[in-house]
């Protein structure tokens, strides 16, 4: 089995593709890929909150190995919240307090 090489720290990146939400907390975003993304690599995203899209832009904090199958291997990449500014963090933690509704995934605008 081949395994792509990992792009290189520093890297701004859209969302991958076959990204899921793993976990919201108001210090990280939790995201389950095959797509290995090393520490200080940029995720360009959207995350869906009560139905409005949040244009972001996070670094991984850290790329875990949770699993792996036929298909390779199965991270959950770690995306800090800390480069947010105060307002949004404000915003998200708000969000996550009320428990209302499920946040949604997206794709930067014009990918």
């Amino acid at each position: 089995m081949v395994t792509p090489t990992p792009p290189p720290p520093g890297s701004r990146l859209p969302l991958p593709r076959d990204a899921k939400l793993v976990e919201l907390r108001p210090e990280h975003v939790t995201l389950a890929t095959r797509d290995c993304l090393l520490p200080d690599t940029w995720v360009r995203l959207r995350l869906v909150l009560e139905g409005r899209p949040l244009a972001l832009e996070l670094p991984v904090e850290a790329c875990l190995v949770v699993a792996r199958d036929k298909a390779g291997y199965l991270f959950h990449l770690r995306l800090t919240l800390a480069a947010l500014s105060e307002a949004d963090r404000q915003l998200l933690a708000l969000f996550i307090f009320k428990g209302r509704g499920a946040p949604e995934l997206l794709p930067p605008e014009g990918r």
